[in-house]
């Protein structure tokens, strides 16, 4: 699980270090051209477009990790103890449920995407190259989010070994 939890660090890390620098980078070459040779290029905005949808989605996968989503635990925190942990590995399950339903739509809306043959105005991109980071996002996810499953099973399995004085089976 520590080496599925590293490669992820590594993927976000260099995904998200690409794309603020190519977004960084367009963005800058727009404003020099356009404030010096009173000239704008369209590609520089829909690339900096582009490079932050990835980013969104590619952030979300981090805030899994993090566990730094939203979330409404003033029901949780009113359970008796042994209550909140069940509750605790229903949630995480129900989420990481819908991580992979995502995973999946997103798979779906990018091959509809790219029948359509559909490109950017600007870039002559193909659509469904910016709509695949829906894909990684929500598949990065699925996996942060079965980490996070199995996380809250271990620590309540170590809970209940610590509780019998360790001689849980």
């Amino acid at each position: 699980m520590k080496k599925l939890d590293s490669i992820l660090d590594k993927i976000e890390e260099i995904l998200c270090t690409l794309f603020v620098m190519v977004m960084a980078f367009a963005i800058l070459i727009q404003v020099i051209n356009r404030n010096t040779v009173q000239l704008s290029f369209t590609w520089g905005e829909e690339l900096a477009r582009y490079c932050m949808v990835w980013l969104t989605f590619i952030g979300i996968s981090a805030g899994v990790k993090q566990g730094s989503h939203i979330g409404v635990d003033a029901l949780l925190n009113a359970l008796p103890a042994n209550v909140q942990k069940g509750f605790r590995i229903v949630v995480s399950l129900i989420v990481t449920g819908l991580y992979l339903y995502m995973t999946v739509l997103s798979v779906e809306i990018t091959l509809g995407i790219r029948e359509t043959r559909q490109v950017s105005p600007a870039m002559q991109v193909p659509m469904y190259i910016v709509y695949a980071g829906l894909i990684v996002g929500m598949f990065m996810s699925t996996l942060r989010s079965l980490q996070a499953t199995a996380d809250v099973l271990m620590s309540t399995a170590e809970t209940d070994e610590k509780m019998s004085g360790g001689d849980a089976l």
